[in-house]
């Protein structure tokens, strides 16, 4: 792991949304990172339609694969891939 790169263990669902989202620190900026449902379940099941979304089902999820999701989004902080909204969306990994 870069140790430039911490990510919070605040993690939260954002019903409205279908996504959890969550919190690194890089250089003492704070960023905004989402993981969609519809990722979050490819990520466990990647050749099966995905379940209907809830909280509970989606932090436990997010928990299974959290090293993979962090990996993937200091991925996409290092190459500087934020969005307009200055977030990082793993929604197409």
């Amino acid at each position: 792991m870069n140790q430039n790169i911490l990510f919070s263990d605040n993690e939260y669902y954002n019903h409205d949304l279908q996504q959890v989202e969550f919190h690194a620190q890089c250089q003492g900026r704070l960023i905004h990172c989402v993981i969609s449902w519809i990722t979050l379940n490819a990520l466990d099941q990647p050749n099966t339609p995905p379940a209907t979304a809830n909280e509970r089902a989606a932090l436990a999820l997010f928990e299974a694969a959290r090293f993979d999701i962090e990996d993937l989004a200091e991925a996409l902080i290092n190459q500087q891939a934020f969005n307009d909204n200055g977030s990082i969306e793993l929604n197409h990994c």
